[in-house]
């Protein structure tokens, strides 16, 4: 049986992936830093006829990683494909967001990326397997935004890493892909912090921006079957949803317009916009 390592396993697009691993024959390990939400739902795939363990994992930690390879080669031999989904968005301007805000964002959507390939890429090197390495990136990798720099910094940084990586392990017979989704259903919004806001006001965009993303066309399964098609094919790079496509496109046929599209948006043109759609949220959402 091939295992399979999907990180931020617990919710979202790392649920929807795991669970869809597990229904096409996988033995899925729930990596999620949240136990409890990954035991519910390595749970869920063991009731629906699956294999599936929880696994505690602070993706920004290296010696967690190391950890984890070893208790996975040590439980069920090597792995064959393994999933960095698992991240934070962080809002707020480029100045505005703290130091402290910038190094959470690299060290949970870069540099976890980062530890885990290289920590089980070399488990299926050693192994001779000719396993997946999938790291989700973002539609913002492409659109260098005001209100996202620190996420969208992260995230060009995985793609470029991806790619880096996919050179260096083609003749390993090991594949490597970016997904690239665009604004999905999930809480991404609401875990994060905006910039500059005090906890009462921190909550309260917390709860309202959750809300928006909540309605996003897009939904975790979208992502996760494109996740498990990019397994089976290989692609290098696959933008999800239209907006990640036509950002893809735009930059790069034409960067300077993105960066002109990009500094029309601000956290500020949200609030206002926040205030005038509040009426037909409550509505929606009630």
């Amino acid at each position: 049986m091939r295992t399979a390592i999907v990180t931020g396993g617990g919710a979202g697009i790392g649920r929807e992936t795991a669970r869809l691993l597990a229904s096409t024959g996988y033995r899925v390990v729930v990596a999620d830093i949240d136990e409890s939400s990954a035991q519910t739902v390595a749970d869920e795939i063991t009731t629906a006829g699956g294999r599936a363990h929880p696994y505690r994992l602070d993706v920004a930690s290296e010696a967690q990683w190391d950890k984890c390879a070893e208790w996975i080669r040590g439980e069920f031999g090597p792995a064959h494909v393994l999933i960095n989904n698992a991240g934070v968005m962080d809002t707020g301007g480029f100045v505005e967001t703290s130091a402290v805000q910038w190094q959470r964002t690299i060290d949970v959507d870069l540099m976890s990326v980062i530890y885990g390939s290289r920590v089980f890429a070399r488990q299926m090197i050693d192994a001779g397997i000719e396993g997946h390495i999938v790291n989700l990136s973002s539609g913002a990798a492409f659109f260098p935004a005001k209100y996202i720099p620190a996420y969208a910094s992260a995230k060009a940084a995985v793609l470029m890493a991806s790619q880096a990586l996919r050179v260096e392990l083609r003749p390993k017979g090991i594949g490597v892909t970016a997904i690239c989704p665009g604004a999905v259903r999930t809480d991404l919004i609401a875990h994060g912090e905006r910039a500059g806001l005090d906890a009462t006001q921190q909550a309260a965009w917390r709860a309202e921006a959750g809300r928006v993303q909540g309605l996003a066309f897009a939904k975790p399964d979208k992502v996760a079957r494109i996740i498990e098609r990019a397994i089976r094919r290989n692609p290098a790079i696959v933008p999800v949803n239209p907006e990640a496509w036509i950002g893809y496109g735009l930059f790069r046929l034409s960067p300077g317009l993105v960066r002109a599209v990009g500094s029309v948006g601000s956290l500020d043109l949200a609030d206002r916009l926040l205030s005038r759609v509040q009426p037909l949220l409550n509505r929606i959402t009630r």
